[in-house]
């Protein structure tokens, strides 16, 4: 179990998403892309479409991905808002929990900025510890 959460401090290292890569229409379009795509593990277009296809070779994101496939081998079917805190001016942070019957757990957060035009995803962070989130507020 240690040598699993070490190996996981190094793949769950947080994503700061570029701006042009990470907007969505409304705040709704964001909950429901993020849901899908954690839900079902499919974290190849999470990641790219949140601002990490510049950060990775399509190597580095095969090898990341299959990290995080291992880590969460089985598909979610619940999640929830657990926090969100409003930081004026239209920004705000967030966690979500995804769980299923296998009690697999996995933590998402997010730093949002609502603009006039869209929602932009300026940080975001995939964990399976809890703390490493919660720490983040």
């Amino acid at each position: 179990m240690k040598l699993i959460s070490f190996v996981l401090t190094f793949i769950f290292v947080p994503f700061v998403a570029l701006a042009e890569d990470s907007r969505f229409d409304n705040y709704d379009a964001y909950e429901r892309f993020i849901d899908d795509k954690i839900m079902s593990r499919d974290f190849i277009p999470l990641i790219n479409n949140m601002g990490g296809k510049d950060e990775y070779t399509p190597e580095q994101m095969r090898g990341v991905n299959a990290q995080l496939l291992n880590a969460m081998p089985f598909d979610f079917t619940d999640t929830a808002l657990i926090k969100r805190v409003d930081l004026g001016n239209g920004f705000s942070q967030e966690m979500r929990a995804y769980w299923n019957k296998r009690t697999s757990y996995v933590y998402f957060y997010a730093f949002l900025h609502q603009t006039e035009d869209d929602l932009i995803v300026l940080k975001f962070n995939l964990n399976t510890n809890s703390e490493k989130i919660f720490g983040k507020f």
